[in-house]
């Protein structure tokens, strides 16, 4: 049977324990410097076309809309990263010390009121190196092709249907000196539509 002194010192052991392996979940605060986004799509909303009207609205009559040189393409945003040094340790420009590579993605899309999700979730690869104490950066895919060819974005070619959303993206990545992974992430409001341009604001 244990003393209470040696029931004490036991619990003790155990709470050290305890606090050591809850300390040990990896995160940005455990490199030698913190990686986030500074800025995406130059900290403007991001408007979806998911139909580009090509090299002309109307048909020569004036009136009639064309349609035959109608396309899709899918969307890229531009992506700032930040790798900021948070101690003495780091000296930017000197060495590798610190530098990060971010590495994949995820890409979620969650719809305002009750408005479909307009894109399945996706993952996708890069490879974005942003030195200790830079910024740099990078393009990412937002809008896959194939999503635009299906339900719902599909369904609102040629109508003034909008689809209102906030776009969650989890960026993951490491110091190049270690293979601890990191994520941090960041959101973006993306609007889907197919906006008409008048004659008059095209050139």
């Amino acid at each position: 049977m244990f003393k209470p002194i040696h029931l004490i010192a036991f619990v003790s052991a155990l709470i050290l324990v305890a606090l050591f392996v809850g300390c040990t979940d990896e995160t940005n605060y455990d490199q030698r410097t913190v990686v986030y986004v500074a800025s995406m799509n130059d900290d403007a909303p991001f408007l979806c076309d998911v139909l580009n009207q090509g090299d002309s609205l109307y048909e020569r009559d004036g009136a009639t809309y064309k349609t035959d040189d109608d396309y899709i393409t899918e969307d890229f945003i531009k992506v700032v990263f930040h790798n900021k040094p948070y101690n003495n340790v780091i000296e930017p420009n000197v060495s590798a010390l610190g530098d990060f590579l971010v590495t994949d993605y995820d890409v979620s899309f969650v719809p305002y009121g009750s408005a479909p999700v307009p894109v399945p979730p996706f993952s996708g690869r890069t490879s974005i190196l942003v030195p200790a104490g830079e910024l740099v950066a990078g393009y990412i895919l937002l809008v896959p092709f194939g999503a635009k060819n299906i339900d719902p974005l599909l369904g609102i070619m040629y109508t003034p249907t909008e689809i209102m959303t906030v776009a969650n993206i989890t960026f993951r990545g490491h110091e190049i000196q270690t293979n601890r992974e990191v994520t941090f992430g960041t959101g973006l409001t993306v609007n889907f539509a197919d906006p008409l341009t008048t004659r008059s604001q095209q050139r």
